[in-house]
């Protein structure tokens, strides 16, 4: 059975080498663990996990942006387990766990993911980026101009 919960520090490299494909840029495996390492956004989060008889499966960071409002960020799966339904799981997981909370995103995949989640882009004109979606949820969640944020 899968299990969401915090990472554990020891896990950190683990979870680095999930998106390590997505967004190393091309670098060594040395230079990108020690860019994630000395992360100052990274270290402002708290990293989750969903695993499976203590194999790690996928990951997310949370970022406390405001009072019940998080910002998910770093969401993926370990090459190995994806297209299996593991992100989704634990995003439904968490935000089914913190159901008082408005959630912000930047989707830098189809955000067609996330609609299925129940995530909505935020209008075009308070899109910071060309490259990446700003997302909320849930749908009822329509936050002021000065709430959005530039990025996290």
């Amino acid at each position: 059975m899968v299990k969401l919960r915090k990472a554990s520090p020891v896990e950190l490299t683990q979870i680095y080498m999930m998106g390590y494909d997505a967004w190393s840029e091309r670098q060594s495996v040395a230079a990108y663990l020690q860019e994630c390492r000395s992360s100052t956004k990274y270290q402002q989060g708290t990293w989750w996990v969903l695993e499976e008889q203590g194999q790690l499966l996928s990951s997310l960071i949370i970022y406390e942006l405001s009072d019940h409002v998080l910002g998910i960020g770093s969401v993926s799966t370990d090459p190995a387990y994806r297209h299996q339904g593991y992100a989704t799981t634990m995003l439904r997981q968490f935000m089914a766990a913190h159901p008082a909370f408005n959630f912000f995103l930047f989707s830098d995949i189809d955000p067609s993911f996330y609609r299925r989640l129940g995530f909505q882009a935020v209008s075009q004109e308070n899109q910071f980026y060309s490259d990446t979606t700003l997302m909320c949820y849930p749908e009822d969640f329509h936050p002021a101009k000065d709430q959005l944020p530039t990025y996290f």
